[in-house]
């Protein structure tokens, strides 16, 4: 008897050990259970399931971890909502055509008021036995080749979790299973046990009849029931599609975000395969690039922060420091964590600020500009009237500033970090002045390889049709800025056949075309002539219709594209003005403009009118080292932010 009361009293004894060693910190815990408030009862069933067992201490210490952050994380409800959805699903089950799609979303939309929606905590909400089935699925997980290599914490995020985003409770793990899982492994085509992560993620990519598409901003995100089959939506809803799918695979993927680019509007979210190194591998809806480079893939796009979207709440974020101080939504997340460094290589600057924080706050914020307004994207603690900012990504211009009021406070002169680290403090000189010729309000980048493209094209003129023995007018021997080009023809002659030559291997690309005789402001007409195109929407007329928008193309890069006109007589040559595919950003014909720089504000240097002349406009006694922008006060909202650097706008 006494035998086995010691053994009893043994197991007793050590299971009471597990038991204060399971959970890493209880007072976390008990916080959570006290804020669950009538739900508590559901969550201490999920820790009493993991207590029966020391087998099960690793699951009991997933439970803990769950709970603990719990208190982060909510999803909605919303019966206008759910039947939104429920008419979606029946859209994209039977629709791929983006302008039909996009018709029918915006009428649906239009019939849901979606005012009724309730955000529920977690804590408040999530059963026990939906929270226990979560718990056992994410270990079996774990078990496959995919995810053995993880340990504890990392299987906390990238698998543990049982949900994405916001969206309601479900068990997303079935409904995944039967609608989407299968398919994937079918698209991979190999031998299910053969196939590794990579290429798991590259099929994941893969969305076939789904496009990018804005969704209004009261929209929540999506239930686990129409994300399989989704084929409108935000970067977003992607992201939250393959999240779940990796999931339910076991292979550990996250999502990254930057809250708001460098170089250009709006922020971006993609999904991240974690390597056995721990490096991420970024990828993203319809990646035409190799797992990795999703990030560098579209060429205006420069990160300054990336950030993890994670389960846990950070102890070292911004939300968790912050106490009462007010701090920006771009920042307001407990639940994102810096991963800059293994994106790039990062650098540290220390700024000094020009005045005190308002209300003695104690975070300061370097922000980036967003076409109108500087948008924070990380921050720093403020002693001494000064802040060291820490892995900041390279190439970058950033405003150091303070959030006050809701509102960004900018506290000091911007600064440059360069490529290779150097800093720059971005302050106007007024003593060294310069004269600015401008030709664009915003950066080149997406329209840089239509430039590129022309390189080598020929502007000829003939007095047949077929354009034997051609005369060279002008060859373009250099990049072409993304602008209206004037070219003065040097010709005795006169031609009945005009014509663009692109080079070879083009596909042609041109948005405007314009030929002129001496001393004229009008434009020569004639009948259009050139190579056929393959899609109508890219037709012969495009290139005359003084829309920079449209273009001429023949989308298939084969010699000896052209395009041009056939004059009713002869016509003797003076100029020709061109543009390469465009962006309409240009300085163009009778349009407003007006230009500013920064000296703690916005500053006028005052308002010109754009002219067909120049296609120029020409800014006399500005200060150097300064910050510009160009604004078009007719039309338009992309406008960027400059420094004027050897004679050229150098965009941020």
């Amino acid at each position: 008897m006494d035998r086995y009361r010691t053994i009893f009293i043994g197991f007793a004894l050590a299971s009471l050990l597990f038991f204060i060693a399971a959970c890493s910190n209880s007072i976390k815990l008990n916080q959570a259970l006290e804020l669950a408030g009538k739900n508590r009862s559901e969550l201490q069933k999920v820790l009493n399931h993991y207590m029966k067992s020391p087998v099960d201490s690793l699951k009991y210490r997933a439970a803990c971890f769950l709970i603990e952050n719990m208190d982060a994380h909510y999803s909605y409800q919303s019966d206008s909502w759910e039947q939104f959805q429920v008419e979606l699903d029946t859209l994209y089950k039977n629709e791929c055509d983006r302008e039909k799609l996009t018709k029918a979303y915006n009428s649906i939309y239009s019939r849901y008021d979606l005012k009724d929606v309730r955000y529920l905590s977690d804590l408040k909400t999530v059963k026990a036995d939906f929270l226990i089935r979560c718990i056992d699925f994410a270990f079996e997980k774990w078990k496959t080749s995919y995810a053995e290599h993880l340990n504890f914490d990392q299987f906390c995020e990238y698998l543990l979790p049982y949900r994405a985003g916001n969206e309601p409770l479900t068990t997303w793990q079935d409904i995944f299973n039967e609608q989407y899982i299968p398919n994937l492994f079918s698209s991979i085509n190999k031998n299910k046990d053969s196939i590794s992560s990579i290429e798991i993620c590259e099929a994941l990519r893969v969305c076939k009849c789904a496009h990018l598409f804005t969704t209004p901003q009261d929209v929540p995100d999506y239930n686990a029931r129409l994300l399989p089959s989704i084929r409108l939506g935000t970067c977003r809803e992607y992201c939250l599609q393959s999240l779940l799918a990796a999931r339910c695979i076991g292979v550990p993927v996250v999502i990254d975000f930057t809250p708001q680019w460098a170089t250009r509007s709006l922020g971006h979210e993609w999904n991240a395969l974690i390597t056995k190194d721990g490096k991420p591998l970024s990828f993203g809806m319809n990646d035409e690039c190799k797992l990795g480079e999703h990030v560098e893939l579209i060429p205006d796009r420069i990160p300054p922060k990336v950030y993890r979207q994670t389960f846990a709440k950070q102890k070292e974020s911004l939300a968790m420091i912050c106490g009462k101080e007010e701090i920006p939504n771009s920042l307001k997340s407990p639940c994102m964590k810096d991963v800059t460094k293994d994106y790039y290589s990062t650098t540290d600057i220390l700024i000094k600020f020009n005045f005190k924080a308002p209300a003695h706050n104690q975070f300061a914020y370097l922000a980036v500009f967003n076409n109108r307004d500087w948008i924070p994207v990380c921050w720093a603690k403020i002693k001494d009237d000064r802040a060291v900012f820490r892995d900041l990504h390279k190439g970058v211009l950033y405003m150091p500033g303070y959030y006050y009021n809701k509102q960004f406070i900018p506290s000091s002169y911007p600064v440059i970090i360069s490529d290779s680290g150097n800093i720059l403090s971005i302050k106007p000189n007024f003593k060294k002045r310069q004269s600015l010729i401008l030709k664009r309000k915003y950066q080149t980048s997406l329209v840089d390889r239509s430039c590129e493209e022309m390189v080598g094209g020929k502007f000829q003129a003939a007095n047949n049709p077929a354009f034997i023995n051609a005369v060279d007018l002008f060859t373009i021997k250099t990049k072409p800025e993304a602008c209206f080009q004037i070219v003065q023809i040097k010709s005795s002659r006169a031609y009945k056949y005009f014509r663009y030559l692109s080079p070879k291997h083009s596909i042609g690309d041109i948005a405007e075309l314009e030929v002129y005789e001496s001393n004229s402001k009008i434009k020569l007409s004639g009948k259009i002539i050139g190579t056929t195109p393959v899609l109508p929407e890219f037709c012969h007329a495009n290139a005359f219709d003084g829309d920079p928008l449209t273009c001429f193309r023949i989308y298939s890069k084969v010699n000896n594209i052209w395009i041009g006109l056939e004059f009713d007589e002869p016509k003797r040559i003076a100029k020709v003005v061109y543009i390469p595919k465009n962006d309409d950003n240009c300085i163009r014909d009778g349009e407003l403009y007006e230009l500013f720089y920064w000296d703690n504000k916005w500053v006028s240097l005052g308002k010109q009118t754009g002219s067909s002349d120049t296609y120029r406009l020409i800014y006399k006694d500005a200060p150097t080292n300064a910050l510009f922008l160009l604004r078009n006060l007719t039309k338009g909202t992309e406008e960027r932010i400059f420094t004027y650097e050897n004679g050229k706008q150098v965009w941020w």
